[in-house]
């Protein structure tokens, strides 16, 4: 049985009732900016016959941009860093989940989950309005084989500054299942980090961690999160675009007689 984890980075406070090989640098070819940091408050709420306790949950992870347009950007992350797990709360507590993003950039926008899917634990946001310093993640065309080096761009425990994010290099080691398996470092709040190829185009869309072995790490298999990535851009791009044509081919009344 495999033992591994989410990493997500928690904390929770609860309140009663109160290098390649090319002439290009590494830097050249990683899409840094298409890096964002994913912040979630869950507000709960419990209520008896007099009294109701309040609380709030606080949790991070990391997310990529995948598409740019001008009312917005779209976002990937891990399906339980957008998502609270309603069954993991106890009996009659209310959650209410409230998500922003951060850009390398240092600046905060808010986030709609448009679409997730738990059981390979990939999940698709929206952020209105964030359109500038950011760059879109490029689709690799092909996956990645055994033994192909590999890039990480994610915020371990919270790690990241204005124009500072980590980075870090390991390979492709196979896969099973809905899972891909890579060995680089990660920690709480890699979950939903982006996994690039040597070309810094994206093959997967890190989970989890082996428990005993933090440097070997389980992403979304490249072909369920292509699938994934395209089926819903498809839908939603498009319901976007038509939303904003609709807004912009209607004509108010005239008031004029």
């Amino acid at each position: 049985m495999l033992r591994i984890t989410s990493l997500l980075f928690l904390a929770a406070a609860l309140i009663s009732c109160s290098s390649t090989h090319t002439s290009l640098s590494v830097n050249d070819i990683l899409p840094r900016e298409g890096y964002v940091f994913v912040k979630k408050i869950v507000n709960l709420r419990r209520c008896g016959e007099n009294t109701c306790e309040t609380g709030r949950i606080s949790s991070a992870g990391s997310g990529f941009v995948i598409k740019i347009t001008y009312k917005g950007s779209f976002i990937m992350t891990a399906s339980h860093v957008c998502v609270t797990d309603k069954d993991n709360l106890l009996p009659g507590v209310e959650a209410v989940d409230n998500l922003k993003v951060e850009t390398l950039s240092g600046r905060f926008y808010k986030a709609t989950v448009l679409d997730h899917d738990p059981e390979i634990d990939a999940c698709l946001m929206f952020a209105e309005d964030l359109v500038d310093d950011v760059e879109e993640v490029k689709l690799a065309s092909s996956a990645p084989k055994e033994g192909d080096k590999v890039f990480n761009i994610a915020s371990p425990y919270g790690i990241h500054y204005p124009n500072v994010v980590p980075i870090f290099e390991g390979r492709y080691i196979g896969q099973r299942g809905f899972n891909g398996f890579y060995t680089f470092e990660a920690g709480p709040g890699s979950s939903g980090s982006m996994i690039l190829n040597e070309k810094g185009e994206l093959i997967g869309l890190l989970h989890s961690v082996f428990r005993s072995m933090h440097s070997i790490v389980v992403s979304v298999r490249y072909d369920n999160l292509m699938q994934f990535i395209k089926k819903t851009l498809v839908q939603h791009v498009t319901g976007h675009m038509k939303e904003l044509h609709d807004y912009n081919m209607y004509v108010p009344p005239s008031n004029k007689i």
